[in-house]
């Protein structure tokens, strides 16, 4: 190679090398601001996101509190104990279950199914402090103690149908926790930060966190007091009349507020899956899966708000009310009871005093007798549009808006043409609809506040730390006249003092009411009188109305009338009620009456029943299928030897199926003729022993007042 071509050569090499270089450079250039706008671009912000670690603090749940400031629920820490699956070794496995057994009491299949799990599983809840110390002396890496938010309800199974209860996320379930969930809860905090794929903190990174809002408190319309004498009233009743169920309301009667409410039997809030009474607790033990799911919202029903009943003869108030308001009745109206009701073809009414009637009977009289006949002619009067409109003013066929949740809305006839002649009757006192005890104590309460349907309430305040709200009465409508409902208010009276509704009567004390008792269908498709809803509706006091009690039994065993059940429950709640409120003496009782002891109803016929009280000056009422006056009476409301005024009226509940016990009366000097006159209607075998000739009685074998078989002989021993 020439000189020339050698300096060209290199010439062009170098200006090859530069360009390549330039051109290296430049890519690396490229490459960089590439780098960089990843960097800064969704990738960064994608993995930052995946070191992004996110840890929920829970917020303090708000407190239930009463009208008074008594807690009803609280948030607590408690200690939890989980077990993490893993690699353990023999010897832990061993100590473990050592642990589980000695210091928690857990049964071998319960540990054998923890040891099991390939989850997490929470082996306790509320570890006590002696029970959190030895699980942390055990230094076993499977097990962690957490520290949690819990729920506490200090009163345990009082109102919880009222309360309802939190599930295991501390979300309410049931009554006033579930319905009030959002305000209750707060909201939860976040504890924001950037953390490695393990979890170990980068120190170096900001970190953010956002604490915990704690939820509102509330304050309820109850009062705990009054509701501790309704409790201990279920409690007691549920023990004597061991019924179906109790639900029992108090209100203020002005301002439709719920004071108590409580049903029976009752779950504790504290363990609601645990069964109410001994036999459901063996039976939830029996039972799986949706079996068992449903057999649980059997439990949590608040029969209250969620069960329907044929409200009886209480429903005679709404039917009054409308008949006055309307002025198809007044204070002169009059009515005729013969016992039965036949003038409405294919059915037969039957009063309940059908063994010995009514007869002529104003408005305040029939209210009074609690007499259906009457009620059926009142019914008639008020015609079918008008009580279907008044139906549905009342509420019924409708929830009453209770803030609580589940509400039922009863059953009413869907329109006009539904109501048939035979319909109207048995709605006039009560039969034929169906409603709750919610919606009835409403209703009844706009008889004596002035006519007023107002939303029943059981939330009086929210509190939370930006405001106090107090939650409103809410008037819906008036439905009846001031007018009208002073009149009935002395209807109400009279029905206590002188009416079926006497088991609350009190001297001194001026209280309204008026009972019910609704008999049921048997299994077999038929009435029976041995299966009732007995109810009772009162006020008091009457001068200036403040408290309503309404008290619904389902199959009281024994006595099941509405006014020896239900009334003399509401009796011990509203004595109770006026000591703890002080309530003064209004009524002052200037006649003195005789007083007279009860004589012993038990073994009689229904006829030879009516005989004694007629003698003694007393009034029987009683409840059944039949129109035999050779039934069997069974109890009484009223014990034997128990002074009472005259007029007063003894419940009576009597067998008609045949296989009672009969008292032996005392047949002492009577003739062969009286004997049998005396006996004609008892099912007894007379054997005659003596001398007939000389014609009296000497003596019987059984004796006199002693209980015998229906069918069973009956010694006559002569002179």
């Amino acid at each position: 190679m020439d000189s020339n071509s050698k300096k060209r050569f290199n010439r062009n090499f170098k200006t090859r090398t530069t360009y390549i270089f330039f051109i290296c450079l430049l890519l690396v250039l490229v490459f960089a601001v590439r780098l960089i706008w990843l960097y800064n671009s969704k990738y960064r912000s994608l993995a930052s996101e995946q070191r992004l670690k996110t840890i929920e603090i829970p917020a303090s749940r708000g407190n239930i509190y009463d009208r008074n400031g008594k807690i009803l629920a609280e948030s607590i820490k408690i200690s939890s104990l989980y077990y993490f699956p893993g690699n353990i070794s023999d010897t832990d496995k061993i100590k473990l279950q050592s642990a589980l057994r000695d210091i928690l009491s857990l049964s071998d299949d319960k540990i054998e199914e923890i040891l099991n799990s390939k989850e997490r599983v929470k082996v306790s809840n509320k570890l006590t402090p002696e029970e959190t110390k030895k699980i942390k002396d055990l230094k076993l890496n499977c097990l962690s103690i957490s520290v949690e938010n819990s729920r506490a309800y200090p009163l345990e199974s009082s109102l919880s149908y009222v309360l309802g209860f939190v599930d295991s996320d501390n979300e309410g379930q049931y009554g006033i926790e579930s319905k009030y969930n959002d305000i209750l809860k707060g909201k939860p905090g976040l504890n924001l930060y950037t953390g490695t794929r393990d979890g170990d903190i980068i120190s170096y990174d900001k970190n953010e966190k956002y604490s915990a809002t704690a939820g509102s408190d509330i304050s309820l319309t109850i009062d705990e007091t009054i509701n501790n004498i309704v409790s201990k009233a279920s409690s007691d009743a549920y023990d004597k009349f061991n019924p179906k169920s109790i639900s029992i309301i108090v209100t203020d009667v002005n301002k439709n507020e719920v004071l108590a409410m409580e049903n029976f039997p009752r779950y504790n809030s504290n363990n609601p899956r645990e069964g109410r009474t001994e036999e459901e607790k063996n039976e939830i033990g029996k039972l799986e899966g949706e079996e068992k799911l449903n057999k649980y919202y059997d439990i949590w029903r608040n029969i209250s708000v969620s069960n329907v009943y044929e409200p009886g003869s209480v429903f005679k108030l709404i039917t009054s009310a409308i008949a006055i308001e309307e002025n198809t009745s007044n204070s002169k109206s009059e009515y005729y009871c013969n016992g039965l009701y036949k003038e409405i073809p294919g059915v037969t009414i039957r009063c309940v005093n059908w063994f010995e009637p009514h007869g002529k009977q104003t408005l305040k009289e029939a209210l009074a007798n609690s007499c259906n006949p009457s009620f059926v002619q009142i019914g008639q009067d008020i015609g079918t549009n008008k009580f279907y409109e008044y139906l549905k003013a009342f509420g019924f066929g409708q929830t009453t808006g209770i803030d609580i949740g589940a509400e039922e809305t009863g059953l009413i006839p869907n329109n006009i043409e539904e109501i048939k002649p035979v319909r109207l009757a048995t709605m006039s006192y009560g039969h034929g609809i169906s409603v709750t005890p919610i919606q009835m104590i409403t209703a009844a309460n706009a008889v004596v506040n002035g006519g007023y349907i107002i939303t029943p309430k059981l939330v009086k305040e929210i509190k939370s730390d930006e405001e106090d709200k107090t939650v409103e009465k809410e008037i819906k409508r008036q439905v009846i006249s001031s007018d009208t409902s002073d009149q009935m208010k002395e209807l109400m009276v009279n029905n206590v003092e002188n009416g079926v509704a006497s088991a609350v009567k009190m001297a001194n004390y001026s209280i309204g009411g008026k009972s019910g008792t609704s008999i049921k269908i048997d299994d077999d498709g038929a009435y029976t009188s041995e299966k009732t809803v007995a109810s009772f509706y009162s006020v008091f006091p009457m001068e200036k109305p403040e408290y309503s009690i309404l008290v619904v039994v389902d199959e009281p065993k024994g006595q099941n009338s509405g006014n020896s059940v239900a009334g003399s429950i509401s009796r011990e709640i509203i004595k109770e009620i006026i000591d703890y409120q002080n309530i003064d003496k209004k009524v002052d009782i200037n006649k003195e009456e005789e007083e007279i002891k009860v004589p012993n109803f038990t073994g009689e016929t229904l006829k030879s029943a009516i005989k004694i009280a007629k003698d003694n000056n007393l009034r029987i009422n009683i409840e059944n299928t039949t129109m035999d006056d050779s039934i069997i009476i069974t109890s009484q409301s009223i014990e034997e030897g128990t002074k009472v005024e005259e007029d007063t009226v003894v419940d009576l509940a009597a067998d008609d199926t045949g296989k009672a016990l009969i008292k032996v009366p005392n047949l002492e000097n009577y003739s062969e003729y009286d004997v049998k006159k005396r006996l004609e209607d008892v099912n007894l075998k007379l054997v005659n022993k003596g001398d007939i000739s000389k014609g009296k009685v000497l003596k019987t074998n059984p004796s006199a007042g002693e209980l015998v078989e229906s069918g069973s002989s009956l010694e006559l021993i002569y002179e």
